[in-house]
């Protein structure tokens, strides 16, 4: 058969019995409703590069299903055209290619377009919602963190892993995987625990927006995944990643994230008393509670992180190291170095400790935020997050605008007035739990609003003012930040949430040891 002009995608309209167009299908799979498989569908590109959608309906699987594979190419003769109904334009495209009865397909050996046709787009692009919003996209990054594989729902397709990825700009994003690529990276971290760096691709997923901000996740399965393939664009990120001097690549890690499972949401349904703010902004006793609030600011001038201790939590301290010359008998030199308070202890990281601000309808109060949460909600460690704060050159007085993130978020938190706090009149309390599950929080808002309506139809119901004083005066605040700090380097491990275990006194005299809350 005589094979006419070529025709690219871009001017598909111009296509005639006579013209062909020559493609490289991307990506291939079944679109099934009702355990039906109703359609074969398709992502196509031609030699310029242009991505179309494209279908081959049930009446015409016989003819065609037996021929098409994916990364294969292929010259396309009497297509037919369809419209996109569903709103959603996989490529951006109003139309859809379909091959029908006088459809003709033949391999093609000269395809001479791209080979896998990625339209990557900037992490800030998705975060801040730039991107396209009404069709597919293409990230490229490594894993900086991930949650363990989430499979507690019963339909394995919507079984997910999270991860976050960084760019070359140390920008990071949250992306949420689905079905059988979850499975594909759950697998390849798992057995690939020393790997320093992973860099993936993945192709063809959407955007997410969570509490205002953008992420990526994948769409069912037409997602691709690439992870530390042989292909020219992660072989060029990796040689610029080693290149680039912010990193410090050898020293890197993974870090693998506490999985979020219904017995972390425990806690936020057992006997805790729910409380709000105008109800506990003085510490009267020692006591853990439920609160659901709001992050409005996250105080300045504060640390937002510590040197700990990896094996125990605890705060490191400078002390001074003799160091003698072995050429220079008399050559006695002196330096700091940190070491844990416990003499069994050796090495150091950083930890998040996080001076936030929440407010609810009854008034704002300050907490404190500690790495386990902190990296929960984050997405990476205090420890990245410090290298790109320092590589850009800002002050440790100020916290890094990534924790803005946490600003303007309602969530449930278990909250612990310790000894301390009693004992000092400080009411900075320490954070044990947070969840942003919005069946928690509804349910626990609900509980409030039915206690309100309760003390109000209470025949010895008084109105009463909620002391501004306590509550919600920038003056109590800024006036106990010393105070604050002595309360977040308490003793107490502040991390058993036990009713019935006894509670770790402190041992700290007039002047105590600051000591941060031991992370278990």
């Amino acid at each position: 058969m005589e094979i006419g002009n070529k025709v690219y995608l871009n001017n598909i309209d111009q296509i005639d019995e006579k013209s062909h167009i020559k493609v490289r299908v991307l990506k291939i799979w079944n679109f099934v409703r009702n355990n039906k498989v109703c359609s074969i569908e398709m992502i196509i590109m031609d030699e310029e590069g242009t991505q179309y959608q494209a279908r081959v309906f049930n009446q015409n699987f016989s003819r065609f299903r037996h021929l098409l594979k994916e990364d294969e190419s292929y010259i396309v003769i009497k297509p037919n055209m369809a419209a996109v109904t569903n709103g959603f334009s996989y490529t951006g495209h109003k139309q859809t290619l379909t091959l029908d009865w006088k459809s003709i397909l033949k391999k093609c050996d000269d395809f001479s377009g791209p080979v896998n046709g990625f339209m990557f787009v900037d992490f800030n692009s998705i975060i801040e919602q730039t991107c396209p919003k009404d069709t597919f996209f293409d990230v490229i990054g490594h894993i900086v963190s991930f949650r363990p594989l989430e499979t507690s729902n019963p339909v394995p397709s919507k079984h997910y892993i999270k991860v976050t990825l960084s760019n070359l700009d140390s920008v990071h994003l949250k992306v949420t995987i689905f079905g059988s690529q979850a499975y594909q990276i759950s697998e390849y971290l798992k057995n690939n625990p020393t790997v320093n760096f992973v860099v993936i691709v993945m192709q063809f997923l959407k955007l997410n927006i969570w509490n205002g901000l953008g992420e990526a996740k994948s769409h069912f399965e037409v997602t691709k995944l690439f992870i530390n393939s042989d292909i020219y664009e992660i072989n060029e990120f990796k040689n610029k990643l080693k290149c680039h001097d912010n990193f410090g690549i050898t020293e890197k890690s993974i870090t693998t994230l506490q999985s979020y499972s219904s017995s972390y949401t425990d806690d936020f349904k057992g006997n805790f008393p729910l409380k709000t703010i105008c109800e506990i902004t003085e510490p009267i006793k020692e006591m853990k509670f439920l609160l659901v609030a709001s992050i409005v600011n996250i105080r300045q001038n504060l640390p937002w992180y510590y040197e700990a201790c990896k094996k125990c939590g605890k705060k490191v301290i400078p002390v001074p190291k003799t160091n003698h010359s072995y050429t220079n008998p008399e050559g006695i030199s002196e330096t700091m170095v940190v070491e844990c308070t416990n003499a069994q202890c050796k090495k150091s990281e950083f930890q998040y400790i996080i001076p936030i601000n929440v407010q609810d309808c009854t008034g704002t109060i300050g907490l404190t935020l500690f790495d386990r949460e902190a990296r929960r909600l984050l997405n990476i460690s205090a420890y990245e997050l410090k290298k790109i704060h320092d590589a850009a050159g800002d002050s440790d007085a100020l916290f890094p605008m990534q924790l803005n993130v946490l600003k303007n978020r309602k969530f449930g938190f278990v909250v612990d007035i310790t000894e301390y706090n009693v004992n000092n009149y400080n009411n900075i309390y320490t954070v044990l739990r947070v969840t942003e599950d919005m069946s928690i929080v509804c349910e626990l808002e609900s509980k409030i609003e039915l206690m309100d309506v309760i003390s109000q139809t209470d025949e010895s119901f008084t109105p009463s003012t909620v002391d501004k004083s306590t509550a919600t005066s920038p003056c109590k605040i800024s006036g106990d930040l010393k105070r604050n700090l002595q309360e977040i380097y308490d003793v107490d491990s502040g991390y058993d949430l036990s009713s019935t275990k006894a509670k770790r006194k402190s041992t700290a005299e007039e002047t105590p040891l600051l000591i941060p809350k031991i992370e278990k």
